[in-house]
């Protein structure tokens, strides 16, 4: 019975529902009731630490954009021995960069004289494909000169003008033209257009003449010579003795020493005239007595100058075999700017007079020794052969291979000598086929071999001769004619937008002197010795190097460089005292190579950068690293120099910051006292990189973080 009753209960509520439903009512909807919770705290994500993207700016333009060059140092091997990584550093880091030793003098200037630009130019080559600038070092400093060199030119000079007869106002620079009759010539003063000193004299128009009486004893060999060139495109020049004899000859832009020996028959007055067309600048006028002053006997001389580069085309020598393997070229000389190339490079030459030059004829006295010497040079180290011939092309001599020392790859001096025995002439052959390389011929000079066999009897001009040597002449005008020579071929030759004009030319002790012989030691070779002054030079180094922009239509920042300028006051104020008073100084340079353990370091660096800001020039530290123990603190003091200098120098004269090298296994300090930004072989970058990068960043107002 429970059954049915239940089902008739569902049933009765079915009918309902449907009943329900139909007519059309909503069915109210209850919502639930959330459940109660008690009140949490929500915590946020953790922040996230920033990470320095070391790599997100390049060094370079981060310094650019803080108002700061940032240059770096690097040599020759430096480079060579991991190029690819350095080029990276240079391209990324640094905006400027100095060699470290490759434009200095015993780098450029070779045993001879001769310059030597291949590894400057190319590590200058490796620069500008990095989109680095060039920065000079250096025009003058008191190492690293070419001695061998220097030393050389000093031996074979006078040490005074006591054997001259000209003693008074010989060279002109008493600024005037006293002890002279002069007609059109004029007073000339010069850095460059003279051979010495700051005067010379100039022939104001054609046909202008310069006549020298001088009282001279008889039977005694006397020379008479000066120097000479012309401002204009060519000139002349004639020279006629006091017996109305003359000779002339073409004057080029280069000097030379033209000399006439002679021995007077009778005492009394000797004069001598010259006569030069317009522009023709003479210098250093003398009368040499009997073994006087380093006098040369009597020479000819075929030096190529006065050609064209170019096929050979000179009355003085010419190819008799291989002509077209001849030529007079521009690309190395041992005096002036041209010389003979006789090229066997590809090994045309099968025998060794397959390439022949002969010189001309010259006349000769028999029973007269006769010295032939020049100056030779190869490609490679190679033997060298020549033949001496007379009258009717008689071969005197005929040398044999190995009879000369062997020409190099720098200028090097050969010589023979040659007693005539009959006839009238002398000519000379020089072979080019001997090996398979590249012969240079400069400065063959033919002389009697001592000055006693050449003493002639009275003769005048017409055996006037010229030469580019400058034996014999005084050696403080020697040395300040290739000083000259040297800052106006270096700053012509390299584009450079500043230079280490002068670098360490005040000494320690005493503090704030100028250098000399006696206050400074070692390898040393102290330019100003062979000055006025040591000022004297420092004054014509600037003087010098001014000019040199100016004629070459360049301009660059002429900057004094110096060392320990912060750690000694003396020579700081010394430094800063003569910069003041050189208005061609346009830059100051410290070079600031450190020590951490230096006491009160902080304080010295900002005392120094104070006065060399106040000095109204540009400043530059020049060298800076950073001796040390501690790479965190080495950071943190790199980060001061910084941030000092960018405080007290104004933007309008930073010259820019220079590191010393690039990896602390390079240093001239040695890798043990870690002083630079680079380490191991790796290049790794240390804290002070990063800390440097950081700082520069902030003052950018660039963000260095990841994204």
């Amino acid at each position: 019975m429970k059954r049915i009753w239940t089902f008739v209960l569902l049933a009765a509520l079915a009918a309902a529902a449907a009943s329900s439903c139909g007519k059309d009512e909503p069915t109210p909807v209850t919502p639930e009731k959330p459940e109660e919770k008690p009140d949490t705290p929500v915590t946020p994500d953790p922040p996230q630490p920033k990470v320095v993207d070391y790599d997100k700016y390049a060094l370079r333009e981060v310094a650019e954009k803080a108002g700061l060059k940032l240059g770096v140092s690097f040599t020759y091997g430096e480079y060579q021995q991991n190029p690819k990584v350095v080029a990276e550093i240079l391209k990324r880091d640094f905006a400027a960069v100095t060699f470290g030793n490759e434009m200095k003098h015993d780098a450029i200037v070779q045993q001879g004289g001769a310059y030597y630009f291949t590894r400057a130019e190319q590590m200058a080559g490796w620069a500008k494909a990095c989109g680095t600038e060039l920065f000079g070092h250096t025009l003058g400093w008191h190492s690293q000169q070419q001695r061998t060199y220097l030393n050389n030119l000093i031996s074979r000079a006078s040490r005074n003008n006591s054997a001259s007869l000209l003693k008074q106002n010989w060279n002109f620079e008493a600024g005037t033209l006293d002890g002279f009759q002069a007609a059109g010539f004029e007073i000339f003063q010069s850095l460059y257009d003279v051979f010495a000193g700051d005067y010379a004299a100039k022939a104001g128009s054609d046909g202008a003449t310069l006549t020298v009486d001088a009282s001279l004893e008889a039977g005694k060999p006397y020379t008479f010579s000066f120097w000479a060139k012309t401002l204009a495109k060519e000139g002349t020049l004639s020279v006629t003795s006091g017996d109305g004899q003359s000779a002339q000859t073409k004057v080029s832009g280069q000097w030379y020493k033209y000399s006439v020996p002679f021995t007077l028959e009778s005492p009394g007055d000797f004069a001598f005239r010259i006569t030069a067309s317009k522009d023709v600048v003479i210098d250093n006028v003398r009368i040499l007595g009997e073994g006087g002053g380093g006098q040369e006997p009597a020479a000819e001389v075929i030096d190529f100058e006065g050609l064209t580069a170019g096929p050979l085309n000179s009355p003085d020598i010419s190819a008799i075999n291989g002509a077209d393997y001849v030529r007079v070229t521009g690309e190395t000389a041992h005096g002036g700017s041209l010389s003979l190339k006789m090229d066997n490079s590809s090994g045309y030459a099968q025998n060794a007079w397959s390439i022949q030059v002969l010189t001309k004829s010259f006349a000769v006295t028999p029973g007269t020794t006769y010295r032939l010497s020049w100056y030779a040079k190869a490609s490679k180290a190679a033997d060298f052969q020549i033949d001496v011939r007379g009258d009717g092309d008689v071969k005197y001599f005929e040398s044999k291979y190995n009879s000369f020392p062997k020409a190099g790859t720098d200028w090097t001096y050969q010589s023979v000598e040659f007693t005539v025995a009959s006839g009238t002439e002398l000519s000379f052959a020089f072979y080019g086929g001997v090996e398979t390389v590249t012969y240079y011929l400069d400065d063959i000079r033919l002389a009697p071999a001592s000055a006693a066999a050449s003493a002639p009897r009275r003769r005048a001009a017409p055996a006037f001769s010229a030469v580019s040597s400058l034996n014999g002449e005084l050696v403080n005008d020697v040395i300040g004619y290739v000083y000259r020579d040297w800052v106006y071929t270096m700053v012509g030759h390299f584009d450079a937008y500043g230079w280490d004009v002068v670098n360490e030319t005040f000494s320690d002790w005493p503090a704030g002197a100028f250098r000399t012989p006696q206050n400074t030691s070692g390898e040393v070779f102290v330019w100003g010795q062979y000055f006025k002054s040591t000022k004297d030079w420092v004054d014509k180094a600037f003087a010098y190097a001014t000019d040199a922009l100016a004629r070459n239509g360049k301009t660059a920042v002429l900057y004094l460089n110096d060392y320990n300028l912060e750690t000694s006051a003396d020579k700081r104020k010394a430094y800063c005292d003569y910069v003041k008073g050189n208005p061609q100084v346009t830059g100051v340079g410290t070079q600031m190579h450190l020590d951490m353990a230096t006491p009160d370091l902080k304080n010295l660096i900002v005392a120094s950068l104070t006065d060399l800001k106040n000095t109204g020039r540009l400043v530059r530290i020049s060298e800076l690293d950073i001796k040390c123990t501690d790479l965190t603190a080495q950071a943190d003091l790199y980060k001061f120099i910084f941030q000092q200098y960018l405080e007290i120098v104004p933007a309008a004269q930073r010259g820019g910051i220079t590191i010393w090298g690039i990896n602390d296994r390079d240093s001239w300090v040695k890798e043990e006292n870690m002083p630079l930004l680079y380490q191991g072989v790796n290049y790794a970058r240390k804290p002070a990189w990063n800390t440097l990068y950081l700082y520069l960043c902030e003052v950018a107002g660039l963000d260095p973080y990841k994204q």
